[in-house]
């Protein structure tokens, strides 16, 4: 099962694997991730794609973030 929206400033992706909210702003992106593997908090650019490019998948999304 997979639940997303991303008509507002703050997004959000549920899945069978975690969950990941998104919040946008003028100058920043901040993301929330929750998954099996732990909490992460992250500050990303403005307008950042990470979450499309990487399908959706908050695992995917988890573990890019993790290497960077």
């Amino acid at each position: 099962m997979k639940l997303y929206s991303e008509r507002f400033f703050i997004k959000y992706l549920l899945e069978n694997n975690g969950l990941c909210i998104g919040i946008d702003m003028k100058t920043r992106s901040y993301l929330f991730l929750i998954t099996q593997r732990g909490i992460m908090f992250k500050k990303r650019p403005a307008g950042d794609k990470i979450v499309e490019n990487l399908d959706y998948e908050v695992i995917k999304v988890s573990d890019h973030l993790r290497r960077i």
